[in-house]
């Protein structure tokens, strides 16, 4: 690429403060309160979390925990789902009224399922069957641990930049972008099966968009669409992501969501241009059937067109829990079947030019 054809931004050379690179928290920084009126239960679960490294109060009652909480700022809240006095769904409603960023996970016996999963749309991070297997409580902890920080990273973000734009006409264009990918790699490192998935997919769009002769500047926004493209998932919980079973229509419709979740964390910023729409239309499909709009045909962009076939290319090549990654010819099939269906001829015959695998 010339330095004269590359593109440039307003907020090109404003150089990030190195404190906002983004880094995962150590547990040790975290404060959990863990909550259940079965003293065994908690005295469990609490020394589950001390073990690896989480500060632990534990409270034998809701009223007692609210009481503390409202004194101080824990990072997340352990709840049992069904207690005497306040529930565990009324002690976190209460809880993040007076800290809306306090990462809440449920447990929850055997018939509460549904209330829990309504419970997601309400804020509450996860929820988990008791009792909880050491493991899953762990990992729901930390990734609660993590959601957080990267939000507040994000917002600490978004401000910085705010501020600088009303200082001056520019601010972090690479940088911005460099930063946000951190925060999609830690989304894929909470899956063995994930990680270096997005880092594959931004590699693939832009081979496929300099096959179809994109200029550098629409190469450049789909490598970072495809760079962004699931840092909507953050705002799924692990419950529904780690699910061995097949998804009810009303988790699906959770999961779907992370597109739009996607636009509303990039929305602000602007610079980040048309990578946006690329981010929200990369389950978008040629015939209608994707989502979250059901646009078809020329009603998707070509980036979008671009990132979406990526990441469902990459998709196809990798290991799931419940199967193994195809092999190109599999995945070329799979693909040609799908051929003015899911994504256009042009498309497609694009990708088989500009194949780039695994990497």
């Amino acid at each position: 690429m010339s330095e004269s054809s590359r593109y440039t931004s307003p907020l090109d050379d404003v150089v990030e403060p190195s404190d906002f690179k983004f880094e995962l928290p150590d547990s040790s920084e975290g404060v959990v309160f863990v909550v259940d009126n079965d003293r065994t239960s908690g005295t469990l679960n609490a020394g589950i979390l001390k073990g690896v490294g989480y500060e632990v109060r534990q409270f034998a009652t809701p009223q007692e925990a609210l009481t503390e909480l409202r004194r101080s700022s824990p990072t997340i809240l352990v709840t049992d789902f069904a207690m005497g006095g306040l529930s565990g769904l009324e002690l976190a409603q209460a809880a993040q009224e007076h800290d809306p960023d306090i990462a809440v996970i449920l447990l929850t016996g055997s018939g509460d399922e549904a209330t829990a999963q309504a419970a997601l749309r309400m804020g509450v991070s996860d929820y988990i069957k008791k009792p909880p297997e050491p493991e899953s409580l762990k990992r729901s902890v930390q990734r609660a641990f993590h959601k957080r920080a990267a939000e507040e990273h994000h917002r600490a973000l978004v401000a910085w930049m705010k501020s600088e734009l009303d200082r001056r006409a520019q601010a972090v264009r690479e940088v911005t972008v460099s930063t946000l990918a951190s925060l999609a790699n830690a989304l894929d490192m909470r899956s063995p099966h994930f990680q270096g998935h997005s880092k594959a997919v931004a590699m693939q769009a832009a081979a496929i968009a300099e096959a179809l002769r994109c200029d550098d500047a629409e190469v450049e926004a789909v490598r970072v669409a495809g760079l962004l493209h699931d840092v909507g998932m953050m705002a799924v919980p692990d419950a529904l992501v780690h699910k061995p079973e097949s998804l009810t229509p009303e988790e699906f419709g959770v999961i779907r969501s992370h597109c739009d979740r996607g636009v509303e964390i990039l929305e602000p910023m602007k610079h980040l241009g048309r990578s946006i729409r690329y981010v929200h239309e990369h389950h978008e499909r040629w015939d209608g059937s994707g989502y979250p709009e059901g646009r078809k045909a020329d009603e998707i962009s070509l980036g979008g067109q671009i990132v979406g076939i990526s990441e469902a290319w990459i998709a196809i090549l990798e290991s799931r829990a419940y199967r193994s990654g195809r092999s190109r010819e599999e995945g070329l099939e799979i693909l040609d079947a799908k051929k003015g269906l899911w994504f256009s001829n042009e498309v497609t015959e694009a990708l088989r030019r500009a194949d780039i695998g695994m990497i």
